[in-house]
């Protein structure tokens, strides 16, 4: 979304030669044709990969050769921080539990110190946090300059009706994708993917009591593309043909246009354990592909008035959003991970 108060401007990229160059010249073009503010917060991120839309509007993968995704993050829903302590900061105010806060995402540089406990091993995250691992240099632009830091934060806040399109931030939903590892074929891989998308998008909609989604998020593992698919572009399609609108040249009149969908391949995902605890005695918090392998792990944190509307279930009677929530199985911690794709969905 360009049509709004940025907060910050994200520059995805892959690694080329002059990646610094050219995505200082193109942020310069952008601030003359007033695309974005001048002086706007610019953070730069070299990854594995990226996810995301063309100028034309198409979703595909970038995974090998030169690639940038530029991302404007409204003011009125994402705060970004930047550094370890500010990070540290935002993990902790995920523990207690923000009431504006919907989500965190975070990124590192590397396996940072502050997914790290006070012995030396992998920490344990609230289940609303999900990120990734950067294949390098996290930087803030500045006069032409990147300031380096080792990790930064995004907190998705929950807004009511405050963005230009006047649409309102009152629930995520995150999932982490650990399918298809005992499926050989390639049909079969795309097919477990779609269903577990088309699985989130229907409990999204469960859980939030109908809230349209708004920003899609995604970190899928670098082995999780050409190579394991056997095809370009899967993850992307998928998630377009479930969120957005594939094949459509403008948004029907009336009509909220589709989500943000973007991300980028990761070296390691931090998103809903896996094999992590669950809310649910009963469940292990997802499907399962073997006798021991999880399918897949979800969380999610809804805090607005559209808590008391009420949703329908499959047999047509109506329940509130809370009691949909009650039936649903729901891990109580986020970790790193490892050939997993994470969605977290916003609306």
């Amino acid at each position: 979304c360009v049509q709004c108060q940025p907060g910050c401007v994200l520059l995805l990229h892959t690694r080329f030669r002059r990646h610094a160059a050219v995505t200082q010249e193109l942020m310069n073009a952008l601030e003359e044709k007033g695309v974005v503010p001048k002086g706007a917060r610019v953070v730069r991120v070299q990854t594995f990969g990226l996810l995301g839309r063309t100028a034309g509007g198409h979703m595909m993968e970038v995974e090998e050769g030169a690639g940038v995704l530029l991302v404007v993050l409204p003011e009125a829903l994402a705060q970004v921080t930047l550094g370890d302590s500010a990070v540290a900061q935002q993990i902790d105010s995920a523990r207690r539990g923000s009431a504006d806060v919907l989500a965190t995402t975070l990124i590192f540089s590397d396996q940072s110190h502050v997914l790290k406990n006070e012995d030396g091993e992998d920490g344990i995250l609230p289940p609303n946090v999900f990120g990734g691992i950067s294949e390098g240099k996290i930087q803030e632009m500045k006069d032409g300059f990147g300031r380096e830091s080792p990790s930064m934060s995004i907190a998705w806040k929950r807004c009511a009706g405050t963005t230009p399109s006047g649409r309102s931030f009152s629930a995520a939903h995150l999932q982490t994708m650990s399918n298809g590892r005992f499926d050989p074929s390639k049909a079969g891989r795309r097919q477990s993917s779609e269903r577990l998308v088309q699985d989130q998008r229907r409990a999204f909609d469960r859980v939030s009591g109908g809230a349209t989604p708004g920003v899609v998020v995604v970190f899928a593992c670098s082995g999780r593309g050409l190579n394991w698919y056997h095809d370009q572009h899967v993850e992307a399609e998928i998630l377009d043909d479930v969120y957005g609108r594939r094949g459509q040249d403008a948004t029907p009149p009336g009509t909220q246009p589709p989500p943000a969908i973007f991300g980028m391949f990761c070296g390691g995902e931090l998103g809903p354990a896996v094999d992590g605890s669950s809310s649910d005695s009963d469940s292990d918090g997802g499907q399962q592909t073997s006798a021991c392998q999880p399918e897949s792990a979800s969380s999610w944190k809804v805090i607005s008035a559209s808590a008391t509307a009420s949703t329908k279930d499959g047999a047509g009677s109506s329940r509130s959003p809370e009691a949909a929530v009650a039936e649903q199985p729901q891990v109580t911690v986020s970790k790193l991970q490892g050939f997993t794709t994470i969605v977290g969905v916003i609306g």
